[in-house]
């Protein structure tokens, strides 16, 4: 019943955020939410994913942006909110998420993610609450900011004063933060998104042209397979 899931969604405790500012400069300026992959608009993808585990959603855009991103972001329910400073990069997105999030928890992402895993985000949230940690993935060598689970009222603080000195970049936040020791981030590896994300699908993401093409690629693995045709390897 709709009253039912209401009801579960009202208790999950936690905040989607999708930064969806970026000039898309790889892209030749076409604003990537707006780029559809299998059929449908990777904001709306995202919009899909997080509806199904996030009391609220928010899109942040930057300064006076002009293109469909923030119309069709209200479109799809989400909440906009402007960044407060137009050249501070990543981090910016992160702070305005923050101060608008309501929710114990924020799980944050890029508006380039067309996979996200409801059941990937749900696991690292409920790590999140039960470490009273940050979650993010740790995945060839590489700290994934932009699709992490955050304490808000910690990480609003940590990430908005390091703004405040200058700072540009979450990832050089969190990795500061790990260097000194600190017992607030949980690394989620390989094989704990693979408990529920097998193809690690969750972290794809849409930088540049061949980047897209492997993406709608991807898609296709989700609506072109043939009954009866086995992923190889398979018993």
């Amino acid at each position: 019943m709709p009253g039912n899931k209401e009801s579960q969604r009202s208790r999950t405790g936690l905040t989607g955020i999708v930064l969806i500012g970026g000039r898309s400069s790889r892209l030749g300026g076409e604003p990537k939410p707006l780029i559809v992959v299998g059929n449908k608009l990777i904001l709306a993808r995202i919009a899909d994913a997080l509806r199904s585990v996030c009391d609220e959603v928010i899109a942040v855009v930057r300064p006076g942006q002009e293109d469909a991103s923030p119309d069709t972001a209200m479109a799809l329910g989400m909440h906009v909110v402007e960044d407060t400073c137009s050249d501070a990069g990543p981090l910016a997105g992160c702070c305005a998420g923050l101060r608008a999030s309501v929710s114990a928890l924020s799980f944050v992402t890029g508006g380039d993610h067309p996979f996200l895993s409801a059941d990937l985000i749900r696991a690292m949230a409920r790590t999140a609450s039960t470490r009273g940690a940050a979650v993010v993935p740790h995945v060839d060598g590489r700290l994934q900011p932009l699709h992490a689970v955050y304490p808000t009222l910690t990480w609003r603080t940590h990430f908005c004063e390091a703004m405040a000195n200058g700072e540009r970049s979450p990832t050089r936040v969190l990795a500061s933060a790990l260097a000194a020791g600190t017992s607030g981030i949980v690394e989620y590896g390989v094989r704990q998104i693979e408990e529920h994300d097998p193809r690690l699908m969750s972290l794809v993401d849409v930088d540049t042209p061949s980047q897209l093409a492997r993406a709608r690629i991807m898609s296709d693995w989700r609506t072109n397979v043939r009954p009866g045709l086995r992923h190889p390897g398979g018993a």
